[in-house]
């Protein structure tokens, strides 16, 4: 157990020798000794940062595709990260390394570089936290307040996609015992699915007015995000928002809402011409449904005869997680 930073040895052997040099944007990366990068670019800029907290075995990969899918959804190409990654003082340099190597991979699958950021061991977290910030160049920046009232809420792929593997990977043995194996499989899967830069690079061609990832808070919190910052209003209709079956059995055995369940992989689009929105992602294979619309007033679902007024609250993945966490720290003491 230990404290404090990489010493240079472990620095190298875990961290810098993980990163590879990919854009010409970059001007000084990841190095020894560096306090900074340094870039340049010509146009707009976008910056996006995310920490991924949620225990799972894939956190380098999640933390880079997060945080890149911000810049997606903005309209923008991401070319560089910075990498922050607190360890408890139970992880060893090694652990490191498998973060370093899932995130390095996924950066190199979105030509995105790795430019730098800081790896400690501290006292302070009792499980591993990765922060990573953005940038992106954009021609455009589509912003959430450009939404208006009487267009069309799209939403692509499926609804509780990182969710949903995240549920499988922490409550595997409780979910085969019920689903099976091939359910829990499956679930973990769609971790795959998580990338929306293809919808991205479709839809701004599409004359499309915002873009929202769909992350903590699932589509409700989503929406309720979008309304607040354009000053709008919505309405959704639960029977049109697509679900996977195994996210429906997943969170049936569980007790989660899918509704409000994180969705990164799902975008949420708003546009007056939804009929050439979902030809043009159509063609690229990817499934896109109209959810609701923008109104005046409140955002709303409409779940059979009810209306529930939407707002922004904890995810159902760390309810569930924290959960069952205090039953295990109980059942320990008891």
């Amino acid at each position: 157990m230990r404290t404090g930073k990489l010493n240079s040895e472990e620095l190298k052997d875990a961290v810098l020798s993980r990163i590879e040099h990919r854009r010409d944007e970059v001007i000084t990366g990841a190095a020894l000794g560096e306090d900074c990068a340094s870039f340049r670019s010509d146009g707009l800029i976008l910056i996006s940062g995310d920490p991924v907290t949620g225990e799972t075995s894939k956190i380098g990969e999640l933390a880079i595709r997060v945080a890149a899918n911000d810049i997606w959804a903005g309209g923008g190409e991401p070319f560089l990260v910075m990498l922050t990654i607190i360890a408890p003082v139970t992880y060893t340099p090694e652990d490191i390394k498998k973060i370093m190597t899932d995130a390095e991979a996924e950066a190199k699958a979105q030509n995105i570089e790795i430019a730098g950021g800081h790896t400690e061991f501290s006292d302070a977290v009792n499980r591993v936290i990765v922060c990573c910030t953005a940038l992106g160049k954009a021609a455009k920046h589509f912003k959430v307040k450009s939404a208006s009232v009487g267009e069309s809420i799209v939403v692509t792929k499926y609804i509780g996609l990182e969710g949903t593997a995240l549920l499988a990977e922490a409550f595997a043995e409780r979910l085969e015992n019920s689903l099976g194996k091939d359910a829990v499989e499956e679930a973990l899967s769609l971790a795959k699915l998580t990338d929306v830069s293809a919808e991205s690079k479709i839809a701004r061609r599409c004359g499309i007015t915002s873009m929202h990832d769909i992350t903590e808070g699932g589509i409700y919190g989503a929406v309720s995000e979008l309304c607040e910052g354009a000053g709008v209003g919505a309405r959704l209709y639960t029977d049109k928002i697509p679900v996977l079956p195994v996210t429906k059995a997943v969170c049936a055995e569980l007790g989660a809402d899918p509704y409000r369940l994180i969705s990164s992989g799902s975008m949420l689009i708003t546009t007056k011409d939804p009929g050439a929105l979902i030809e043009a992602l159509s063609k690229a294979g990817i499934k896109a449904s109209v959810v609701g619309e923008i109104t005046e007033g409140k955002p709303t679902a409409i779940d059979g005869g009810n209306e529930i007024t939407l707002d922004v609250r904890a995810d159902e993945l760390f309810r569930l997680t924290q959960t069952a966490e205090k039953t295990r720290q109980r059942s320990v003491t008891s």
